[in-house]
């Protein structure tokens, strides 16, 4: 039980210990094991994702491309297989592959997608090339044996939602709701990972997509619903906001006094109720989307604002209803702003089981409009996108200094609510020229002390 005593004479130096291995060494193993995990699965699950991303950058691009072409990505490999003996000569070691190319990734690994993809390499001449890259032969066995074809692997990772139409799949889940479609942000490249969008309310069709587009990289789709129920919501708030009506609200709001009776009399508050409704059905819809997999076996990111987060979040608590075997292996991430949900703990801790990776409520302090009209057609008087979600596991963010100052602001600051939830994929330069535009447009004056003496005014509660 005692310790050994240390020899005066022993070496103690440590300086014959194995090096920690390097950056690009552990990329490298990181995205081996991801690719042989896709082509011996046929699947990519959102846990997979979040715990190999945490040791290193995923290289999902690449793969990707190496799945649909097969046949370039091993011409790419013995090329810089060539290219590498040249500059290096081996000396005995396996050599230090540099760059990640199309048939590259994970140090030229990506040859052994056989198995019918490239049928005259297979065997001697596929487990020569990978002894030349040091890969050893259980490796080349798993790669070899990953794959029956590329078909068998795209299609199930990939889904109907790949470079298909939409609409044919969409046409089955529509009976409740009239206008529903699967829209992409940009032409689709079949991505190993995939993001759904949902926009709350609309001033127009374009609408659907146009917030979406401060997103990059994975596959990103926009979920169409009701566009005319939401467009007609939209315009009721913006009369709204621009009333001496929310002038008189925004004054109550100031002096923390809530009055049910003019909180009912509210014109949007009817569209408000309608647009609630579809929500919920269309949340349905995409859960019944999301368990059949109809994005495919690969993890997907949802974000939604406004109606479009309750859109998610009742997806989500369907989902939760589900067995845990069904539902684990679905969602990677979801980024929910002004959510007009209830901060309900038990309801929030099962939608935080379904979550691989982050669970985001964005929420604004400052949204008058939705202090309103969420409390005015929901019992609850505790609004997520209002407030914290006292729940072990959801980042709350407050999305104020983001410029976000009432409820309408959503939709233009929604690039700049991502970048500070530091969410993947955000391209800075559109988050910018969005920004531009809401500045540019910005037209609703704010309301001055002399308005709100003005506003609360007896003679204006003529409008209770």
């Amino acid at each position: 039980g005692n310790c050994p005593e240390l020899d005066p004479l022993s070496d103690s130096s440590i300086g014959d210990l194995l090096r920690l291995p390097t950056s690009a060494a552990v990329s490298q193993t990181i995205n081996i094991i991801l690719f042989i995990h896709i082509t011996t699965s046929k699947s990519y699950s959102p846990h997979t994702r979040s715990f190999l991303s945490q040791f290193s950058h995923l290289d999902e691009r690449t793969i990707a491309a190496t799945l649909k072409n097969p046949e370039s990505a091993l011409k790419e490999a013995e090329q810089l297989v060539e290219q590498t003996k040249d500059e290096h000569a081996f000396k005995g070691k396996t050599f230090r592959m540099v760059g990640m190319g199309l048939g590259a990734i994970a140090g030229g690994v990506l040859v052994g997608v056989t198995g019918g993809l490239a049928a005259p390499l297979v065997g001697a001449g596929v487990t020569a090339l990978f002894g030349a890259l040091g890969v050893g032969g259980t490796a080349v066995g798993l790669l070899a044996s990953g794959l029956a074809s590329s078909s068998v692997v795209c299609g199930a990772l990939f889904g109907a939602y790949g470079a298909q139409s939409t609409a044919g799949m969409v046409r089955r889940y529509t009976r409740e709701i009239r206008d529903l479609a699967v829209l992409p942000v940009r032409r689709p490249e079949e991505t190993l990972a995939v993001r759904l969008c949902v926009s709350g309310w609309l001033t127009d069709r374009g609408d659907v997509t146009a917030p979406w587009t401060v997103f990059e990289g994975d596959d990103t789709y926009a979920l169409q619903w009701e566009v005319e129920a939401l467009e007609e919501l939209s315009s009721a708030l913006y009369t709204l906001v621009k009333t001496s009506a929310m002038r008189y609200v925004k004054a109550e709001l100031i002096k923390r006094t809530f009055l049910a009776s003019l909180m009912s009399s509210l014109a949007p508050i009817a569209w408000l109720n309608i647009g609630r409704i579809i929500a919920l059905k269309a949340g349905s819809v995409l859960a019944t989307l999301l368990s059949s997999h109809a994005f495919g076996t690969r993890p997907i990111t949802l974000t939604g604002y406004s109606l479009g987060a309750l859109v998610i979040f009742e997806a989500l608590t369907q989902l939760a209803a589900l067995p845990p075997s069904r539902t684990t292996h679905l969602i990677h991430d979801v980024f929910l702003f002004g959510a007009p949900v209830p901060a309900d703990g038990r309801t929030w801790s099962a939608v935080r089981r379904l979550v691989a990776g982050r669970l985001i409520n964005g929420y604004a302090a400052s949204d008058y409009v939705l202090a309103v009209l969420a409390r005015a057609t929901d019992a609850s008087w505790n609004v997520a996108g209002l407030q914290v979600v006292d729940v072990q596991g959801v980042e709350n963010v407050c999305c104020d200094d983001a410029g976000v100052d009432g409820h309408l602001k959503w939709r233009g600051m929604i690039g700049r609510c991502l970048e500070i939830c530091r969410a993947p994929g955000v391209n800075h330069e559109e988050v910018e020229r969005q920004t531009r535009e809401v500045r540019d447009t910005e037209n609703t004056p704010e309301l001055t002390s002399e308005e709100i003496g003005e506003a609360t005014k007896p003679g204006l509660n003529e409008i209770r």
